[in-house]
């Protein structure tokens, strides 16, 4: 039976294999998902849209943008994730959505997401209104210095990217002023010809169509040529603003085969070398710039941890929670808590040994070990993004504040017990042998991946617990990872290690 059952099982994989080979061979065999998280006539989706353009020249693959507005991508980005890492679905993005991403506890979606190319730069400017009295970058600082904090700047999302820029502008100026936020850059550029505020953060784009709308200063090495008028921060004296950008660009998810990676490589390369591409974005004074995945990662990271440096900052990000959170997700921390549990089990381990008790150890130690454990994935927990209206963590959390007091009753029963049947008594080497094989299961999560770690260590440890029901066995392990991968890792976005070696296959 246990020999069917395996050779059945390297059946499966081997079938699996084959088939992914021959969809990457054909790829792209049906239609290709843009995701797009704004609606329609955003400059995200006009990208995308562009983009879709162009790309037929190369392609015969069909493209469908489809609009998922919410939370600043948060809905893109889980709607991205839980779709198959087929190449079919890919997801345009910008940097405003790292924001999101920090400000929202859920930098596992930046773990889980591959960065595929990087194929602009839009440098980020500072608009006043040509109307107010307060309309040139030295009427600016003058105003600013001289209402000593309460000047207003207006634009879109309290903690987003321009929020962020007008930060950076106020420290290298030694200024400061007040952050309005409102709920689109349409209605702050309103709020700003209104005259409820001196300055906008955002792009050189923002003013063409609108005579009463000027540049007060670039972000850029040099003067755009689009906007010959609009000064450079270093002309005006501001050191360091001379990188300060809005970038935007396609990903997919991580484990997508590298045959279709090279593919969208190679179109990425044609699209950004087109001429009728360039024009477009170069006449809004667009860098095309195309990063590939390996520096566009790097720049997403770069962006991550200045985010958080300014949300902490202005008090959007909590600095000790952030802290802890950032301790738990370095597998160094995690490795340190697993081996301080493992200690103190031991140590429990050894009391119980010495005491007065005659009882059976084994029923003891295992809800003893199921408490312990218990408490290290609640702690895991908080690495989960947690901010949103339903997080991840919820699920998880929910199950251990079940499991504990279920462990505790346990506990006090086994106590109570003067006396244990030998039949079904579990002894200490047992629970020690259990723990063994959960390290190995642990190992196994980090090289090979939460679904087929989880698949062997189920039924291993069913059996040895005594159970010897074979098909139920396989029955509840595979009802289990089909519970895991719908709730967890499909609907929550639980992020499910991938593991070492599979990632390096992929």
């Amino acid at each position: 039976m246990k020999k069917n059952l395996l050779f059945l099982l390297i059946m499966i994989i081997i079938l699996a294999a084959c088939k992914q080979s021959e969809q990457e061979f054909s790829f792209p065999e049906k239609p290709i998902t843009v995701i797009v998280y704004t609606g329609p006539g955003g400059l995200i989706d006009i990208t995308a849209r562009k983009f879709v353009a162009i790309a037929s020249k190369y392609t015969d693959a069909t493209f469908v943008v489809e609009n998922k507005p919410g939370s600043g991508g948060i809905v893109a980005m889980k709607r991205l994730l839980q779709l198959p890492a087929d190449g079919y679905t890919i997801f345009a993005c910008t940097k405003s959505n790292i924001s999101k991403i920090v400000s929202s506890g859920g930098e596992a979606y930046i773990d889980a997401i591959n960065w595929a190319a990087m194929l602009m730069a839009d440098p980020e400017c500072v608009i006043v209104n040509k109307q107010n009295k307060v309309n040139s970058w030295p009427n600016l600082l003058a105003d600013a210095r001289k209402k000593n904090g309460k000047q207003l700047w207006v634009g879109p999302a309290n903690g987003g990217l321009d929020h962020v820029t007008a930060l950076k502008i106020w420290e290298k100026a030694g200024i400061e002023a007040r952050w309005i936020p409102f709920k689109s850059g349409g209605k702050a550029l309103a709020a700003l010809l209104g005259e409820q505020g001196v300055a906008y953060v955002g792009n050189p784009r923002d003013v063409l169509g609108n005579d009463n709308l000027k540049i007060a200063a670039v972000s850029s090495e040099k003067r755009l040529s689009p906007f010959p008028q609009a000064p450079t921060f270093a002309e005006l004296g501001i050191e360091g603003m001379d990188n300060e950008y809005m970038w935007r660009g396609f990903v997919y998810k991580k484990g997508t085969p590298v045959k279709i990676r090279a593919w969208y490589d190679d179109l990425f390369h044609k699209v950004t070398n087109d001429p009728d591409w360039q024009n477009y974005w170069k006449q809004g004074a667009i860098d095309v710039t195309y990063k590939k995945s390996d520096e566009f990662t790097q720049i997403v990271h770069q962006d991550k941890e200045e985010f958080t440096h300014y949300l902490q900052k202005i008090g959007i990000l909590s600095k000790e929670q952030d802290n802890f959170v950032s301790k738990l997700k370095n597998p160094v921390y995690q490795n340190l808590l697993l081996l301080i549990s493992l200690l103190v089990f031991l140590i429990v381990t050894i009391v119980i040994k010495s005491s007065s008790f005659q009882g059976n150890i084994g029923s003891l130690l295992i809800p003893i070990f199921f408490i312990i454990l218990s408490l290290i994935f609640f702690l895991l927990s908080f690495t989960f993004p947690s901010k949103e209206e339903v997080s991840s963590a919820v699920v998880p959390r929910l199950w251990i504040f079940l499991l504990i007091p279920l462990n505790i009753i346990v506990l006090i029963k086994n106590v109570k017990k003067e006396q244990v049947v030998k039949e079904s008594s579990v002894s200490s080497k047992m629970v020690f042998k259990f723990m063994f094989l959960l390290i190995l299961y642990l190992l196994g999560i980090y090289y090979l991946g939460y679904f087929i770690s989880t698949f062997f260590f189920l039924p291993a440890g069913i059996l040895m617990l005594g159970y010897r029901k074979y098909w139920s066995t396989l029955f509840i392990s595979l009802g289990w990872l089909l519970f895991s991968y719908f709730i967890f890792y499909k609907l929550l976005f639980v992020p499910l290690p991938v593991g070492k070696l599979i990632e390096m296959l992929l």
